[in-house]
């Protein structure tokens, strides 16, 4: 669409004219929020332990808080198919985990995007984590669809922590042979870790060594 041409054509963040087919250019890429990817396993942060619970998950990566830009592009993408948006987030993505492979941290055998329920994807037409991940992980890792969610739940944002689960208890079923493999879910927001731990005790009950939550953002304190 125009809109989304003219958009690409200009960094969102200073407005400056991009020369390539980025979405970002590379000062505000630079110094755009993210986390810092030496600080290794996420769930080691306090702050960040203190507010999401990953008790089926051995680490946590993440690009950066779910707020300010972040969480405006997320949005406009995921709910109001902003398309331009995508390239921004590839990038974002691409950037902080080029460096996270590059620390070895953790490198996983198999990787799983977080399902989304059939009448979702339906509605929505695309899996957005799909899309913005893809490109970031498919070098490195074997990518498959053999995590499915076998239950409807309710959109987790409507719902308090204890509604939550509830709401994706026994959502999850993987159809894959993971035994004694290193597993990474991959989703686009963790709140309270409750949707995360739901699919990573289906990947241990299926024999996964450890598992990793791969996420875009991670939502604050402030904003839960």
């Amino acid at each position: 669409m125009l809109l989304d041409w003219l958009f690409s054509k200009q960094c969102p963040c200073c407005q400056s004219a991009l020369i390539n087919t980025q979405g970002l250019c590379a000062h505000c890429l630079y110094d755009f929020p993210l986390f810092c990817v030496n600080q290794g396993n996420l769930l080691f942060r306090p702050d960040i332990n203190r507010i999401i619970t990953l008790k089926n998950c051995d680490g946590l990566f993440a690009c950066g808080w779910y707020q300010g830009w972040l969480q405006t592009w997320l949005s406009d993408y995921k709910f109001h198919h902003r398309t331009y948006l995508k390239q921004i987030l590839k990038q974002l993505i691409h950037y902080q985990m080029l460096q996270f492979w590059q620390s070895n941290y953790f490198m996983p055998d198999i990787c799983f995007f977080m399902p989304l329920s059939q009448t979702r994807y339906i509605r929505r037409g695309y899996n957005q984590v799909a899309q913005t991940w893809l490109p970031s992980i498919k070098p490195y890792t074997h990518i498959s669809l053999g995590l499915t969610r076998i239950k409807t739940t309710k959109p987790q944002s409507e719902l308090s922590k204890k509604q939550r689960k509830d709401n994706v208890k026994n959502a999850f079923l993987v159809q894959e042979d993971i035994k004694d493999k290193k597993v990474a879910i991959i989703d686009d927001v963790i709140t309270t870790g409750s949707t995360m731990s739901a699919a990573a005790q289906a990947c241990i009950h299926a024999g996964a060594a450890q598992v990793w939550a791969f996420s875009t953002a991670l939502t604050p304190l402030n904003a839960q």
